[in-house]
């Protein structure tokens, strides 16, 4: 439920999703820069990938969450 009756914008899926993108990102520029960074780069690809799913994830429940009661389809 969102506060205020207002749509909801941003969740908890989203937020880590930005955050392990970010994290994935700094991996990899220290990988550029470090030969021992660098020899973890698919463990940073493996970071950004799932960061990119937790996002994907967030912006459906969001659109979930947000779609009016009687547009729902139930299967009843």
């Amino acid at each position: 439920m969102t506060e205020g009756g207002g749509k909801q914008r941003i969740n908890g899926e989203t937020i880590t999703g930005i955050a392990l993108v970010l994290m994935a990102l700094l991996f990899l520029w220290a990988g550029t820069q470090n030969p021992v960074w660098a020899r973890i780069m698919l463990a940073d690809y493996l970071i950004l990938a799932i960061g990119v799913g937790f996002i994907i994830v967030g912006g459906m429940a969001i659109r979930r969450t947000n779609q009016p009661p009687s547009e729902r389809k139930s299967h009843y």
